[in-house]
């Protein structure tokens, strides 16, 4: 009887200190991302121009039609706002708005296409080893 007592008792101490590191990981994971979510806060409402104006900005440029807008928050173009338009031909460009001034340039090529897979990969995200005529790469 007393040996069921203790296991029990050990048993309710793991669970518990378990619990316990959980939530506290919980909380340190969470304070980290309202942390990063306050300095990109911090960034957008200290830009003096609108994502409106943006927007405005870069369809006048481009005679496109936006599709999406955002406010770079980090990395190279940090600041400003990067607007993807649908072109009358179909096509689709992104340019980038400086909200101090509006001044509108084209954005860099992104390195990863939009859904996260580099430009050499194939419909399921798999990197595509052949060249551009669809042969193998052929090695000396």
């Amino acid at each position: 009887m007393k040996r069921n007592t203790i296991t029990k008792i050990g048993a309710s101490a793991l669970l518990a200190l378990g619990l316990v590191g959980g939530a506290a990981t919980m909380a340190s994971a969470n304070s980290h991302s309202k942390a990063g979510d306050t300095a990109e806060a911090q960034s957008f409402l200290a830009a003096s121009g609108s994502i409106a104006d943006a927007i405005a900005a870069a369809e006048a440029q481009s005679g496109g039609k936006a599709m999406t807008a955002e406010f770079e928050s980090d990395g190279p173009d940090a600041g400003w706002y990067k607007v993807e338009l649908a072109l009358a031909d179909g096509s689709v460009s992104e340019l980038l708005v400086n909200p101090a001034d509006g001044t509108v340039k084209v954005a860099p090529a992104d390195d990863m296409d939009h859904d996260g897979a580099g430009d050499n990969a194939d419909e399921d995200g798999a990197e595509n080893d052949s060249d551009e005529h669809g042969g193998e790469n052929e090695s000396n």
